[in-house]
């Protein structure tokens, strides 16, 4: 029967003092970065009985973290996630991509199951759930590092998200700076809060500026959606001058559908996006969108995570603070 291993293995082991090696392993008092991590190695060394985020963060060799959203084909989640990766390139984050069913039972069941592995924190990026359903995950899934991607009217989880308000207030302005005066909207899904802030952003630019709203079409963020706004687009007697869409997939559709149609873009009407995905730059024309930096967001969930972490199980809380990622325009010809 082998002996069990205790702290005076270790202080022989090291050379330290025990009161040294108790500190160390229970991260109180003052020790050194080079002793803490002689003691850690140490301890793997002789199978010390330590939980996996014992050791602090800086002597990990990797951390990996869980992105858990509801992943749907198509360019935005291709640039979502190649965000995460190009933050994290030189650093030890190591990022996993996991897709969840949209019902909440189904969400919270995963985001538990992920805990139990060897993750060390999660990325939510699921725009459909509630404030409840956020305390709910809080409540349920103690003690481990979580933030959310996607922005909450009342958050109650730490978040990262784009300034989706300023993206539609950007769109207003250019509209109003090209000379256009009537306005129209290819809302997204009124499920989601992002799709409430970037309509905000734009009609509290246009009431403060006199630009008149003459049409807002609600759907949701797919380039079939878009299509389908076209078509109520096309019955319209009294049509905008310019539309602002909710997102890049929105815009396509309509382009597609209204060039079908022999429209011009923007002779007959001007169009601008959201997101900026890679494809705004090779259609034709090229697409006005609001540029979202990916691996600016990557670098701030990272940074929220790692504080998250180097904070230790007993002192983890969220305090639902919400830091915004800076937003720009990229004019282009559809404008």
């Amino acid at each position: 029967m082998s002996q069990k291993v205790t702290l005076k293995h270790i202080a022989h082991d090291t050379g330290l003092s025990i009161s040294t090696v108790s500190r160390a392993l229970t991260q109180s008092g003052m020790i050194s970065l080079p002793n803490v991590r002689k003691v850690f190695d140490s301890a793997h060394k002789l199978n010390y009985p330590i939980r996996h985020l014992a050791a602090p963060i800086e002597l990990s060799d990797n951390i990996y973290i869980a992105i858990i959203t509801n992943f749907h084909p198509g360019e935005f989640f291709a640039s979502f996630f190649h965000g995460f990766a190009k933050a994290s390139e030189k650093s030890n984050i190591r990022f996993g991509l996991f897709h969840v069913e949209s019902k909440y039972e189904k969400c919270l069941s995963f985001i538990e199951s992920i805990k139990k592995t060897n993750f060390d924190g999660a990325v939510l990026f699921l725009p459909g759930l509630s404030k409840a359903n956020y305390q709910d995950v809080i409540r349920r899934v103690q003690d481990f590092p979580m933030i959310s991607a996607a922005p909450l009217a009342t958050p109650v989880m730490d978040t990262v998200a784009f300034d989706n308000y300023s993206g539609g207030h950007l769109v207003a302005k250019h509209f109003h700076q090209r000379g256009y005066k009537k306005i129209g909207i290819i809302q997204g899904p009124s499920t989601e809060v992002e799709t409430h802030l970037r309509k905000n952003g734009l009609v509290d630019y246009c009431d403060q500026h006199g630009l008149q709203i003459v049409w807002n079409f609600k759907t949701d963020y797919d380039i079939s959606s878009g299509k389908l706004a076209y078509k109520s687009f096309s019955a319209l007697s009294n049509k905008p001058d310019a539309i602002f869409a909710g997102n890049d997939a929105l815009a396509l559709g309509f382009i597609h559908s209204a060039q079908r149609d022999n429209l011009k873009i923007p002779e007959d009407v001007a169009i601008a996006g959201f997101d900026d995905i890679p494809l705004c730059n090779y259609q034709n024309p090229t697409l006005t969108s609001i540029h979202t930096p990916y691996e600016k967001l990557g670098k701030n969930i990272i940074d929220l995570l790692v504080e998250q972490l180097s904070m230790g199980d007993k002192n983890m809380h969220h305090s639902g603070s919400t830091k915004l990622v800076p937003v720009s325009l990229i004019e282009r010809e559809s404008s």
